[in-house]
């Protein structure tokens, strides 16, 4: 991603976003440019949001207290909104960070994406679809944290040997069980759809046109929500599931060591 100049504004909705994801909130936007607004919203003198205290300083992220005047309303929801179109208006920003799970900021995605804005998400799994799809790019945290403790984990345990299993029975129906894949069905029809098609047309599969034809359907295809730090290696991860395709790769002129990595048919 091209990230010159480019201002960003991260907004967080305390009160649906756990303090433990600041460092890859802040780590994941300070790639895409320079974050000149840091600002977080909640009631403050509510307990379920104390331990955002120490990212707060941490971070020197600005908060915004705004009292519920009601039971069961979140207040800071219509606070976080007004700030996110006064800086549309107001302020030179190119990228937006929305974190949160809530779908009620829907429009407000949509409404900053219409005007020309890259607005990029961060939420839970669970966070509605038609919500995450509405951004730009839609990051799950807690995903990146979970992938390199595991790492962490694995470099540090010696190996152990190896045991022999006997294979897992077939089923009642005498088929073979059903592997697990890293994407839905619908992910996986649409991903070997673009593949096909960007053949048909160039010859080759270029990883990159994959990526922004899949982003373009679905918001959290990102590397980082597959535990893969790039484009290709999440592609790599996928290739037991594109079982009619294989890796090809042309070298980059006057840029050594470099390749173009693509898809072409068996």
């Amino acid at each position: 991603m091209e990230k010159i100049n480019k201002k960003v504004a991260v907004l967080i909705d305390a009160e649906n976003a756990a303090s433990k994801h600041a460092k890859q909130i802040f780590d994941t936007m300070s790639n895409y440019g320079e974050i000149v607004v840091k600002r977080i919203f909640a009631d403050w003198s509510r307990r379920n949001v104390s331990g955002w205290k120490e990212q707060i300083a941490e971070f020197s992220i600005t908060t915004k207290q705004q009292f519920s005047f009601a039971s069961k309303k979140n207040s800071s929801d219509l606070s976080l909104i007004i700030d996110a179109m006064v800086l549309l208006f107001e302020r030179d920003i190119d990228i937006f960070c929305l974190v949160s799970s809530d779908s009620d900021f829907t429009r407000l995605v949509q409404e900053l994406r219409e005007r020309g804005k890259t607005v990029v998400g961060m939420g839970s799994r669970n966070a509605v679809k038609a919500f995450v799809n509405a951004f730009s790019e839609f990051f799950y945290l807690g995903e990146a944290e979970e992938g390199q403790e595991k790492d962490e984990k694995e470099d540090k345990e010696p190996e152990k040997p190896v045991v022999k299993t006997k294979p897992e029975p077939r089923q009642n129906d005498g088929r073979e069980p059903r592997k697990r894949y890293l994407l839905s069905r619908e992910q996986h029809k649409a991903l070997k759809d673009i593949v096909n098609s960007l053949i048909d047309e160039d010859g080759t599969a270029l990883y990159t046109k994959i990526n922004v034809m899949m982003k373009a359907k679905y918001s959290d295809f990102v590397p980082q929500n597959f535990g893969c730090e790039t484009v290709s290696k999440l592609i790599e991860k996928l290739l037991p599931e594109l079982r009619d395709f294989k890796v090809g790769r042309r070298p980059i002129q006057g840029n050594e060591g470099a390749y173009i990595m693509y898809l072409e048919r068996k």
